[in-house]
């Protein structure tokens, strides 16, 4: 567990999807909890660090893919906590909406995400409580969402992190590549210290 800021952390022991623990005040959310393989292993790395997965009372989703959201029924039933995620993303899990591209036709038929109780949907740009902005990114998937924690960018998919800035994703992982230019620029401009992406290491922005 790796400190960022006075109040988010790195779990380095997620599986998937890079993960992180944020404390607001009276709130303890994970964000992205990851894939099952890495399920007890974050168990693991929190109690090591003096916390408890029983803390979490809310868990933020970027996205629905499985490397980030698998885990979060399970997390959700052990501790009772509030789910935020996009509602087009909703949408996909529940299987309301079809999955955007044929890769996450296929990998949803391989890799089951459970949809968790508790469920907040988030439209738009939304503030999900005092301070935690979610920023709605749909270049990755219709439902993606970004989250903004005072300094901190929480990315998921939206982009990558290299060398304190932030650069596209791989085209292939985008549903919506022409807004992805747009994202990045809107993204990038937020006056925030820490990008902490889904798939590069956390950076402190230059």
């Amino acid at each position: 567990m790796k400190q960022l800021t006075e109040s988010v952390y790195w779990l380095r022991s997620a599986v998937g999807a890079r993960c992180y623990w944020l404390e607001a005040d009276d709130r303890v959310a994970i964000v992205d909890p990851g894939m099952l393989p890495g399920l007890s292993r974050l168990s693991d790395e929190l109690r090591q660090a003096g916390r408890s997965p029983n803390q979490v009372t809310d868990i933020l989703l970027t996205h629905h893919d499985f490397d980030h959201a698998q885990t979060a029924a399970i997390w959700q039933k052990r501790n009772g906590a509030r789910v935020w995620l996009g509602a087009d993303d909703i949408a996909v899990l529940a299987g309301a909406a079809d999955p955007s591209s044929r890769m996450r036709r296929l990998s949803s038929k391989l890799v089951r995400v459970d949809l968790p109780e508790r469920l907040q949907p988030i439209v738009g740009d939304a503030e999900l409580w005092p301070g935690l902005i979610a920023l709605h990114t749909p270049a990755h998937t219709a439902g993606h969402h970004s989250f903004r924690w005072r300094d901190v960018l929480f990315v998921g998919d939206a982009a990558r992190a290299r060398q304190g800035r932030l650069v596209p994703s791989p085209s292939w992982q985008m549903s919506d590549l022409k807004r992805s230019p747009a994202e990045l620029a809107r993204l990038s401009a937020l006056p925030v210290t820490w990008y902490c992406p889904g798939h590069s290491d956390p950076t402190r922005r230059r």
